[in-house]
């Protein structure tokens, strides 16, 4: 019976989900950084941004994912995974112009790879959620879509982003969920909105006790139907899933099948018009209709209208409370999450960073370190003082430089007598020798002139700033 809650065994591998990674996003609100890198392979934590998806599903028990990357991707991504010991097996698909596509239109060019219902997750979310939770909601419900919601992460007062001030305020999410059920009742951008929001007068007899939150954010991990993924094979006018797909389906929860759909659902011949009607593809086996009328279990008190009040399309939204998680689509969520990973490490589980805090191949002579991540082949002379940063591979950091709160990326140089704050320092840049950075980010193979200082910049030659 679909009606009761069926916990997952978090060991067990899966046989009724498949999983799919998002991963081919050139990085557009950061393009500072993904100049010199993939947005799915930047360093968190001196581990690559893909890292934490894979983990998050390798730990309840996945055996495989399926991750889709842009064509140009393929070698860094397969040799990225070849390092990051994890059991879980990955199909990389690489697609054709994957950065002018949506997330729906990527789903829909592997959908033949795709033979069950499936979870969606995006490579920038860094969270330790207990999927298995989502799941269950979704199996419970025999949902068409399970969304997880998370808090929207609180900055702390003495943060600071590197580069330049940003007076573009962040997206905001309006999501409406039922009080009593749970379900994922409306969902849309703030921006679309002047001064009110118009609710139907069916919206408010289903669902007359309901919250529309504003400080949720959509984590961009959905569980979805297998008849979802039909539906959008089906209908090509849908390019991205949150900000049409999902929309869509949570507005049609409030609409009935037409008749000629209803009529037309089990002839063998169907006119190709019908197939965007999204009941074509909704349809409740009978068995499950008939569990669901002779079943006493209802999922709201309001009323006494059958469970679910009928209705054959129903989304859910899963809050995660008491739980760190957050995007790393931007300049912001990026340095945060790095400023915060080992925190999060400490507090989560065994408290096991997947990488040594001191790789075995770096040659340390300083003294002075405080909550350093140290990669391979790093040479850090002495006299130096390093705290709370990440150090990549590759770096050389030389003698009386002063670093803090910061992120540097592989093969970085830092000269002698550097002061170096907050910053984050692309691949292959060279500060030279007597340079003060506070709060700047420097980029790809960028070169700062010795004696320099610089405060809230971005270092980088104006042609860099593209998206690959």
């Amino acid at each position: 019976m679909h009606h009761l809650s069926l916990e997952v065994n978090r060991m067990l591998p899966y046989k009724e989900f498949q999983a799919v990674v998002l991963a081919a996003g050139g990085g557009s609100r950061m393009t500072e950084l993904t100049r010199s890198q993939y947005k799915c392979l930047l360093p968190i934590g001196n581990v690559p941004m893909l890292w934490y998806p894979l983990q998050l599903l390798e730990r309840v028990g996945f055996k495989e994912a399926i991750i889709i990357i842009s064509e140009y991707m393929e070698r860094n991504v397969s040799l990225a995974l070849s390092d990051l010991n994890l059991k879980i097996k990955t199909d990389i698909v690489a697609v054709k112009n994957a950065e002018d596509l949506g997330t729906a239109d990527s789903i829909r060019l592997i959908h033949e790879k795709i033979h069950t219902d499936f979870l969606v997750i995006s490579c920038d979310l860094i969270t330790d959620v207990d999927i298995c939770e989502i799941l269950n909601l979704y199996r419970k419900h025999n949902a068409s879509i399970t969304a997880l919601m998370l808090p929207v992460p609180k900055i702390p007062d003495d943060f600071v982003t590197p580069g330049p001030k940003n007076k573009q305020k962040p997206e905001t999410d309006l999501i409406g969920i039922c009080n009593e059920t749970g379900r994922l009742i409306f969902l849309a951008s703030a921006s679309d909105f002047e001064d009110t929001i118009k609710i139907s007068q069916t919206f408010l007899q289903k669902h007359p006790s309901f919250t529309m939150h504003s400080k949720l954010m959509d984590s961009h991990l959905y569980v979805i139907n297998k008849w979802v993924l039909n539906f959008l094979v089906q209908n090509k006018n849908f390019t991205t899933l949150k900000g049409e797909l999902l929309p869509y389906i949570v507005r049609k929860q409030f609409s009935k099948p037409s008749k000629q759909c209803t009529d037309d659902k089990n002839a063998s011949v169907v006119q190709m018009n019908l197939k965007d009607d999204i009941y074509y593809f909704a349809v409740e086996k009978p068995l499950d209709e008939l569990i669901r009328k002779m079943s006493a279990y209802n999922d709201h008190g309001t009323d006494l209208e059958d469970a679910y009040h009928g209705d054959i399309i129903r989304c859910y939204a899963h809050i995660s409370n008491g739980k760190f998680g957050l995007r790393t689509n931007t300049i912001q969520m990026y340095h945060l999450a790095n400023t915060k990973i080992s925190e999060w490490w400490n507090n989560d589980n065994d408290g096991q960073s997947p990488v040594p805090i001191i790789a075995s191949t770096a040659t340390i002579r300083s003294t002075q370190m405080q909550d350093c991540y140290v990669d391979n082949n790093v040479l850090i002379e002495e006299k130096t003082s390093l705290k709370h940063t990440h150090i990549g591979p590759n770096v050389t950091i030389e003698s009386k430089t002063r670093i803090s709160q910061s992120v540097l990326m592989e093969s970085a140089n830092v000269k002698q007598r550097c002061v170096i704050q907050n910053c984050i320092l692309g691949s292959g840049c060279v500060i030279e020798e007597g340079s003060e950075l506070k709060d700047c980010i420097v980029g790809y193979k960028h070169i700062v002139p010795s004696g320099s200082q610089y405060s809230r910049d971005v270092l980088t030659d104006a042609n860099d700033l593209i998206v690959i």
